[in-house]
């Protein structure tokens, strides 16, 4: 029986794309590498920041993740490039009456408690946080999604991670749980897919089953 609801952030509770598209080009500008085309930017979408930035910038970006605090602070997060899924709120509503909510996320916890919080103000559904920081390995490896299990008091067995991406289910997969892929994709190992919030109630209710 499904008990916990864990979601990603970015391409699920958050069209982030046309921002982070912005804010990577930005950071690389100040560190002197040029912006990233859209197609190079959508490979790295999912990669925690370190790594998108040099997935982006085919570089180890030694020197210039120093300073990269310092960098970050001189670069504006463009909000009003920022979306919500329609009848999001609505469906979290429900859900968090009948299942703990929690996040798993590759964003840094100033990119969840600076950036997400303050657009989104859903702090009261998600008690429970996974961040990079939190964990040795990030996803596609299962040990951010068997932490936030551990933190909700949880068996694996008992949540369903909802992610937009490949590495969402392989890393839910992994820990054994079931997943739900959300957007237009596809994948395998994925135990439903939705395109809506609207249907995710129902969508757990038949994997509880």
């Amino acid at each position: 029986m499904i008990k916990g609801v864990l979601f990603d952030i970015d391409g699920v509770l958050l069209g982030s794309f046309e921002s982070g598209l912005q804010f990577f080009g930005d950071v690389l500008a100040h560190m002197g590498h040029p912006k990233p085309t859209r197609t190079r930017y959508k490979k790295a979408f999912h990669l925690p920041l370190e790594l998108a930035l040099k997935h982006m910038a085919k570089s180890e970006l030694t020197e210039e993740l120093e300073r990269l605090h310092e960098i970050i602070e001189k670069v504006s997060y463009r909000t009003e490039l920022l979306s919500e899924p329609l009848l999001m709120r609505e469906t979290l509503d429900i859900l968090s009456e009948r299942y703990k909510l929690g996040i798993v996320t590759s964003r840094n916890n100033q990119g969840l408690t600076k950036r997400y919080f303050p657009f989104a103000h859903t702090e009261k559904y998600f008690p429970v946080r996974v961040t990079v920081e939190d964990v040795t390995h990030h996803k596609p490896h299962p040990e951010p999604l068997l932490l936030a299990a551990k933190r909700l008091r949880l068996k694996p067995s008992e949540c369903v991670y909802i992610g937009d991406s490949h590495t969402d289910i392989d890393a839910g997969h992994s820990a054994g749980m079931k997943t739900i892929l959300y957007g237009g994709r596809r994948h395998g190992k994925a135990d439903a897919h939705t395109k809506t919030f609207k249907k995710l109630p129902d969508i757990i209710r038949t994997l509880s089953n």
